[in-house]
């Protein structure tokens, strides 16, 4: 504890733990309006036919499972930028299905380039590119993406926006990962049979209907999953819910995305459906985000909750294990850009003439990344 507050001035630690209690207090009670509500609130899904039982769909296979995850990183040298972008792809374990990759797939792109504040959008584009390249050459039953296919199309929109005023290298980066293919294998994952997204966190919540006039918290759709199903039940699927406000079309530049490819674009999410699942009584609910292909063919919903289900394996796990995995090997990219980092200041330092200069041009005085760090 004192280690906790050993950089906080004694005001500010007083402060702190004046407000302890009664956020614990408020929690309680939201808690408890929650548990209280959960008869009504199920209820009422019931009646509003989401509920379903996994075991009432078409008897499965076990099916081969990847999941995917990226990560970057920006270490702001006094002089530099040094970049790093990386994707991850890790295959389930199984009992029965094909094991198609033996060891983690992954691509990486790491370079220094001049300081620009439209350095971190081209990167992060960089990176989502990787991911999408992963999951469009996995060989596999069921592809999972960590994050929601709205987010990647996002990232992809502010690369394209911004990567031609980023450092040479970065745009160089981008465009070719561009020119291999990215929006058209995009677009396939869209509307493919074996591809899901799982975002760990979301606002959208849409069991709204299931809980308007009620006396509960406001909540997010995976928490009102969490409390409403049971142990291999389902719920959806549904379409994505959508904040008021919020613009309903999705636009890449023109100049990279064709009026008529925009149209197939939109009309592929807007045909995505949510699915909410809860695998074990010990597991939160996942949110599943499904082409239309998957959500609705009963035996290939039936595959993808299989094989969500068998990749849970321990409360200490909140998400498929290969999601799991995948975010741990990404978050370890930090580290390994760090020993870069020293290596390119070693070099410089044993070739420079001007050794003062040149450590003081290499001083890190922030690092920045996402999706990982």
């Amino acid at each position: 504890m004192t280690s906790s507050f050993s950089d906080l001035p004694d005001a500010l630690v007083r402060d702190l733990l004046a407000v302890a209690t009664p956020v614990a207090e408020r929690v309680a009670n939201d808690l408890g309006r929650l548990a209280r509500a959960r008869s009504s609130v199920r209820g009422r899904a019931r009646e509003l036919g989401l509920v379903h039982r996994k075991a009432d769909l078409d008897v499965t296979r076990e099916p081969s499972v990847v999941g995917i995850d990226g990560s970057y990183q920006i270490h702001r040298l006094a002089a530099l930028d040094l970049c790093a972008a990386a994707s991850v792809a890790v295959e389930g374990s199984s009992r029965e299905a094909r094991r198609f990759w033996q060891e983690p797939y992954h691509h990486m792109w790491v370079e220094c380039v001049e300081h620009s504040k439209d350095a971190t959008n081209a990167l992060r584009g960089v990176m989502i590119s990787m991911e999408i390249d992963l999951a469009s050459a996995a060989p596999h039953d069921l592809v999972m993406l960590d994050g929601s296919f709205v987010v990647l199309l996002i990232y992809l929109n502010q690369g394209l926006t911004s990567f031609r005023r980023a450092p040479a290298g970065l745009t160089r980066a981008f465009t070719a990962r561009w020119q291999q293919g990215t929006l058209e294998k995009f677009l396939g994952l869209l509307v493919s049979e074996r591809t899901m997204a799982i975002p760990k966190y979301s606002a959208r919540n849409e069991l709204e209907a299931v809980v308007e006039g009620m006396d509960v918290p406001q909540l997010d759709g995976k928490t009102l999953a969490t409390m409403l199903l049971e142990p291999d039940e389902y719920a959806g699927p549904l379409p994505i819910f959508n904040f008021a406000g919020e613009d309903e079309e999705y636009h890449l530049p023109v100049e990279f995305c064709p009026v008529e490819t925009q149209r197939r674009m939109n009309d592929a999410i807007g045909a995505l459906r949510v699915v909410f699942y809860r695998p074990y009584a010990w597991s939160p609910a996942v949110r599943l985000e499904l082409p239309s292909s998957i959500a609705t063919s009963r035996a290939r919903l039936a595959l993808a909750l299989e094989g969500v289900q068998r990749q849970f394996f321990s409360p200490a796990v909140l998400e498929p294990y290969p999601l799991f995995l995948a975010d741990r090997m990404v978050k370890s990219l930090g580290a390994g850009v760090s020993v870069i980092e020293q290596a390119v200041a070693q070099h410089a330092a044993e070739v420079s003439e001007d050794l003062e200069g040149t450590l003081l041009h290499l001083q890190n005085y922030r690092t920045e990344g996402g999706r990982g760090s």
